[in-house]
């Protein structure tokens, strides 16, 4: 589960400092259980087993983002995209496109929330690779009665 704040700016048009931050909680895989896991009673009652939650929390701003780049570098010439293709660059169907007003708040935002989805990318693989790690290993066994549950 993530969890996202960002400030506007106010009504009188003064801008409070921009800032983004991000929440994780994902169940501690170290205790060797695992939220998404389902045991099974006596009764054939499906119960949760419980896991210890680590929350993780990530803030970014001006201190530690830069603020995006809204055009093409400047060592990137225009050119027309290929078709579907939605990515700014700098070509329209009858030539060049006005450079983009770079810079302010938006560009901040848009830094921001590029460096908080390279951190998710790199925290979520972190992630999946400890649960690899940790997961048993998978039998031929349970792999047969995997493809019989499917069934």
């Amino acid at each position: 589960m993530t969890s996202n704040d960002t400030t506007t700016a106010s009504a009188d048009g003064n801008a409070p400092p921009l800032f983004l931050r991000v929440q994780y909680e994902v169940p501690d895989l170290a205790d060797g259980s695992n939220s998404a896991d389902q045991m099974i009673d006596d009764d054939n009652k499906q119960t949760q087993s419980q896991a210890t939650i680590i929350t993780t929390k990530q803030s970014f701003d001006a201190s530690n983002c830069p603020a995006a780049t809204i055009g093409l570098p400047l060592s990137v010439e225009p050119v027309k995209p290929d078709p579907g293709d939605y990515t700014y660059s700098g070509m329209h169907d009858h030539g060049p496109l006005p450079l983009p007003k770079e810079g302010g708040q938006f560009a901040q935002i848009i830094g921001f929330v590029n460096a908080a989805k390279k951190a998710s990318d790199k925290y979520l693989t972190e992630v999946i690779e400890k649960e690899k790690a940790l997961a048993p290993p998978v039998t031929a066994e349970a792999n047969q009665q995997h493809k019989r549950k499917r069934k």
